[in-house]
């Protein structure tokens, strides 16, 4: 009964997603566009770099190295082997989702234990410096304070977590790194693997950041979510109660146009907190973007989200604290940032990026299926 009903969801949610398609197909496709510019002048330079050198640090037998003088500082406060420093270091200088790659890289190398793992993707995974100074500082509260206030609360919050899930369940039985790690490999033998993984990896990302960013302007469009933003405005009165809201709702799908949407009521009180809770929380489509490594961490999708929801509370908590023990100020007006089309270098520059990201995956399927032969 219950599998009926959801396929029965399923096909009437995928039916009305179709029908908006073809209802509002100019708004559609000028958030693929939107998406795409930012794919291009932000997650791509930001990601890509960040997994080949997740990869390469762990194909290398860097990380499985380092495991034990850091063995001192993890294993008290996270109950974690040093091997695990990677992903949680990794996850907040590289941003969403390079934390849960890097802790699914290390489970399946050996370097961490299977159940070091899926602790580590409960609470490595991160937004990064770029985006707190860059999209959320500077973007919306017009001050690269703000930014670095954010980043504190939200990537202490995640430290947090860490430390709670520790006092809760326990240091990891046995967590002193993999039984069985993997030999070390020599660069030029790791790194076409790596690029060709990176490749995959931002690539799935950035498709999930065109899906979203469609799925939102569609609830705009569509009038839901300006429906929903009034009914919660009315249960939370104040200035500017609405946007905040929209934004809330919006954030809560997808991160990037969630937090720009709090440019409108910057000088709201708890335009911050909020905005710390939405860093914090990552988003539907960051989740979806880490979902295929969360799995291969063999962390459950429900301990995920609920450790995610703790850490954006944390981080909406400290922030509101901050503010008042710190006071910003006023927030100046930021030059709007609006992803236009990004230009014939910009197209040539993604253009020519994946042209060498499909080349090296038809290089490797072909290698492959002629060691299969052989």
């Amino acid at each position: 009964m219950r599998d009926g009903l959801c396929r029965i969801g399923t096909a009437a949610g995928l039916l009305l997603a179709g029908a908006a398609l073809c209802r509002w197909p100019a708004e559609s496709a000028a958030a693929v566009r939107s998406a795409l510019a930012l794919c291009g002048d932000v997650l791509i330079p930001a990601l890509f770099p960040f997994f080949v050198l997740s990869s390469l640090l762990i194909a290398t037998g860097v990380a499985g190295a380092c495991a034990r003088p850091l063995r001192v500082v993890m294993r008290p406060l996270f109950g974690l082997s040093g091997a695990a420093a990677a992903a949680v270091l990794l996850g907040a200088v590289g941003g969403y989702p390079v934390g849960a790659r890097t802790a699914a890289e290390l489970a399946a190398r050996g370097d961490c234990a299977p159940a070091e793992g899926r602790r580590l993707a409960l609470f490595c995974n991160q937004c990064g410096p770029a985006f707190f100074l860059g999209a959320a500082g500077v973007g919306v509260f017009g001050s690269r304070q703000a930014g670095f206030l954010l980043m504190g609360c939200v990537l202490g919050a995640g430290l947090l977590v860490g430390i709670g899930l520790r006092l809760v369940r326990g240091p990891v039985p046995g967590g002193t790194g993999g039984r069985r790690a993997a030999a070390r490999r020599p660069l030029a033998e790791v790194l076409p693997e790596c690029v060709r993984g990176g490749f995959s990896a931002t690539l799935g990302v950035c498709s999930y950041v065109l899906l979203f960013s469609v799925l939102a302007e569609l609830a705009v469009c569509s009038g839901v979510l300006p429906v929903l933003a009034g009914g919660l405005a009315r249960l939370c009165p104040g200035t500017g109660a609405e946007v905040l809201c929209r934004s809330g709702l919006i954030g809560l799908l997808e991160l990037s146009t969630g937090v720009a949407a709090l440019r409108e009521v910057a000088a709201s009180p708890a335009a911050l907190p909020l905005c710390a809770f939405l860093l914090g929380w990552g988003g539907l489509s960051v989740h979806c973007q880490s979902l295929p490594f969360l799995r291969a961490a063999g962390a459950e999708l429900r301990s995920y989200l609920l450790a995610k929801l703790v850490q954006g509370a944390l981080a909406a908590a400290l922030a509101a604290a901050a503010v008042r023990v710190v006071p910003l100020a006023a927030p100046v007006l930021a030059a709007e940032v609006v992803h236009t089309d990004p230009g014939p270098l910009g197209r040539l520059t993604v253009l020519l990026w994946a042209l060498v990201g499909l080349s090296f995956l038809v290089l490797g399927k072909k290698r492959v299926e002629k060691t299969g032969r052989s």
